[in-house]
């Protein structure tokens, strides 16, 4: 019996999980720790039972042998008894792992869409993405490249699979309404004080955006990636944004997998 197939036919079928998008690189992995917490969390909200983050190191470990590093790899923890009838009494989760090459950076500044949309659960970065493809979709339908999520009331929350950060000439403000905490976005925070810029959360609504010098996206695969434009405010290039964002991101130093 096949029971990687097995593993994935659970997870593709009854679509109730949880899962962490890690880079690895020669070197190792920036923001592993980040990564085996959120994994162990967001396991005993959706299960009820933690992830050993030893386990999932080796695991890793073991599926990246054979391919050419840096390389993409995403760890999605299941249950095998999870079905429709049973989401009470479930097993401890296990772990698929698949591993993909990585993209490259886009060339040019995305430009994004808003679009009123709040993801379910935003603290856990669960399986449930058809509604958040979809928004993708309408916007990349519309002419855009992606998509920023709003609250009903016009504050700015996330993007698709990414933190947004804006930058007012002297210091990041990241919105403060309900999204995913980013690895990519709690690391690049503490490079950013390391190399002297200060940063706040605070409440920015869409009527806010023209008063930014700059926007970007973070993600834990890409990194960050300035913003060319939200709906019909353009932001001009910013090399020094870009170059901090760097600093900031070379500041955080790379984990080992494997102790």
């Amino acid at each position: 019996m096949d029971d990687s197939r097995d593993d994935l036919e659970t997870v593709a079928s009854v679509n109730y999980g949880h899962f962490t998008a890690i880079a690895v690189y020669p070197e190792g992995v920036r923001g592993l720790t980040l990564h085996l917490e959120r994994l162990d969390r967001d396991a005993r909200i959706v299960f009820g039972h933690g992830l050993d983050g030893d386990m999932v190191r080796k695991r890793v470990h073991q599926a990246i042998q054979g391919h050419e590093l840096p390389v993409n790899v995403r760890v999605t923890a299941f249950a095998r008894n999870a079905s429709s009838r049973n989401l009470v009494s479930l097993e401890p989760p296990d772990i698929v792992i698949t591993v993909r090459p990585m993209h490259h950076r886009p060339s040019t500044p995305p430009r994004v869409r808003s679009s009123v949309f709040s993801r379910y659960l935003p603290e856990v970065k669960h399986v449930g993405t058809f509604s958040l493809f979809h928004e993708i979709r309408q916007a990349q339908q519309a002419g855009y490249d992606d998509v920023l999520f709003v609250e009903a009331d016009g504050r700015i929350s996330e993007g698709s699979v990414w933190n947004v950060g804006f930058y007012d000439g002297s210091k990041v403000i990241w919105p403060d309404a309900p999204a995913l905490p980013g690895i990519e976005m709690t690391l690049l925070r503490a490079g950013l004080r390391t190399v002297g810029v200060a940063d706040e959360r605070r409440a920015i609504f869409l009527s806010d955006i023209g008063s930014f010098r700059s926007a970007f996206r973070s993600n834990a695969i890409a990194g960050p990636t300035l913003i060319g434009a939200i709906d019909d405010v353009t932001y001009e290039p910013d090399p020094e944004l870009a170059d901090l964002l760097e600093q900031a991101r070379q500041a955080v130093p790379l984990e080992p997998l494997l102790p």
